[in-house]
């Protein structure tokens, strides 16, 4: 993997890490933050875990989109492509200026050492879940951006978007 490609992750979660639940988001829709995760990825590549494929309510690219399943038979539809790890994703990504990886859990977990930025949402509540973001070593970034949100403005919570980047 050379680094002229900047590995992005790109989640929202809620103030104790939950990120799903039930293979959806554990709190009803946030138009701002789907609107930043818009304006972020647009034109970008999208990497995610085959249970975030899953979803009926899945996020993808019109560029292009790989999953990750240990599924050796697993078909996916067309726009999508089956790999079988995050460094086979990275490497069929490496000409591309940026990429984002879009969970789930495990995926997140393995993409952090990888990471340079990471576009996270916190939803200031705390919500059941059953996939959870992994805490990471917020000293090796730094939050170049910050955009706050009460409830009300475009979103049902207060929010916060927050970019990290790897220093």
């Amino acid at each position: 993997m050379t680094k002229q490609t900047t590995i992005s992750l790109i989640a929202a979660m809620s103030e104790n890490r939950a990120i799903g639940l039930n293979n959806a988001l554990p709190w009803e829709p946030i138009a701002a933050d789907w609107d930043n995760l818009k304006k972020v990825t647009k034109g970008k590549k999208m990497i995610m875990g085959r249970k975030s494929y899953d979803n009926p309510h899945r996020i993808w690219s019109e560029v292009g989109n790989y999953v990750i399943t240990r599924q050796a038979d697993y078909v996916a539809d067309e726009g999508f492509e089956v790999v079988s790890s995050l460094e086979e994703a990275f490497e069929k990504c490496k000409s591309d200026d940026e990429v984002f990886v879009l969970g789930g859990e495990e995926i997140f977990r393995l993409s952090i050492p990888y990471a340079d930025k990471i576009y996270l949402t916190l939803v200031h509540e705390t919500f059941e879940g059953d996939a959870f973001f992994p805490e990471f070593d917020e000293s090796e970034f730094t939050i170049t951006e910050r955009k706050e949100f009460s409830a009300g403005q475009n979103t049902p919570y207060d929010i916060s978007i927050l970019t990290y980047v790897r220093k």
